[in-house]
């Protein structure tokens, strides 16, 4: 995949003032705004705040899932069906907390985790046999360490995906072949996550303290402003470059620009439009400004290389 590098200084902005300050901008996600990438609906980060005070989801399950109950519909795929087995867990042992419950699933869930791991290093080691001799020496030994980690019940320390690819692309950094390089990490992010995968969750936090298992039900929910041109490429910290996405969405981006986030999520414009006709329908209210919306539109345009190309025709209706 061709990452596309946009110069901030080739960004025209339409709305030369300020639309919307942070506390305005904060106050739209009280009216169940859908996130512009994934399209779901985001959780107001006050109430987030206020979950984090809440010493019920470090106690009895039972307890826990009726503090967390009235978020299940805005809950991200993979930890909603975590929350359902909770549910299900809580009712036949009510006095365990969320840590108690997945130390329980923690073993069959590790088996089919090392399962899905152990066959995406295999096809990554394939590629030891078109490598030059120093990569593909590299490539081993990271292989073998790496099953070693896996493979061990208690490990010293717990395999790290993130760690994993950081040290692949160490060891391609000098490839010759681009798109070979390109094909090796591709098959790497492959490996599971803790929000791709229920047995990578379960994996992940089951070392974690039944309040952080609760908090991280709900986390990728919450409303956050995205920087639309990051600020690494010199993106403005105010509402002219802001838009409203997930947490999940937001930190899966990272610092590139948007024309890659909508590469890797392919509904994200049919999202977009979701998300400003809400905001339309904001406006016609009084609770949106117009200008926002307008520099929303043109900015997504622009920094997508039209392929957001929205509709805001009933903004003047």
């Amino acid at each position: 995949m061709k990452k596309k590098f946009i110069k901030a200084e080739n960004i025209s902005f339409k709305c030369k003032e300020i639309p919307l300050t942070r506390r305005e901008l904060k106050n739209i996600l009280n009216y169940r705004i859908p996130c512009l990438c994934c399209g779901m609906e985001m959780l107001h980060p006050d109430i987030y705040t206020r979950l984090l005070e809440d010493k019920r989801l470090c106690s009895r399950s039972s307890e826990a899932v009726k503090v967390l109950e009235p978020f299940e519909n805005i809950m991200h795929p993979v930890e909603r069906q975590v929350f359902n087995m909770f549910k299900s867990l809580s009712e036949k042992y009510p006095d365990k907390n969320f840590q108690e419950l997945l130390l329980m699933k923690k073993d069959i869930h590790e088996l089919a985790l090392v399962k899905i791991q152990s066959s995406i290093f295999n096809k990554i080691s394939f590629y030891r046999r078109i490598l030059p001799k120093k990569s593909a020496r590299a490539l081993r030994k990271l292989i073998i360490r790496t099953n070693d980690i896996i493979f061990d019940p208690e490990p010293h320390k717990p395999f790290s995906r993130r760690i994993f690819i950081h040290k692949l692309k160490n060891i391609l950094k000098n490839l010759e072949n681009p798109k070979m390089k390109e094909d090796i990490i591709t098959i790497a992010r492959r490996l599971p996550r803790s929000s791709d995968e229920v047995c990578a969750f379960v994996v992940k936090n089951a070392r974690k303290h039944p309040e952080v298992i609760a908090l991280n039900l709900v986390h990728p929910s919450v409303g956050t402003f995205e920087h639309l041109q990051p600020k690494c490429m010199r993106g403005m910290n105010n509402s002219l470059n802001f838009a409203l996405e997930c947490s999940y969405c937001n930190n899966s981006r990272h610092h590139y620009p948007l024309a890659v986030q909508i590469e890797e999520n392919p509904y994200m414009p049919e999202n977009a439009q979701n998300q400003i006709n809400k905001l339309i329908s904001l406006c016609k209210k009084n609770l949106c400004k117009k200008e926002y919306v307008k520099n929303l539109t043109a900015t997504l345009k622009e920094l997508s290389y039209d392929m957001i190309d929205l509709d805001i025709s009933a903004l003047e209706d």
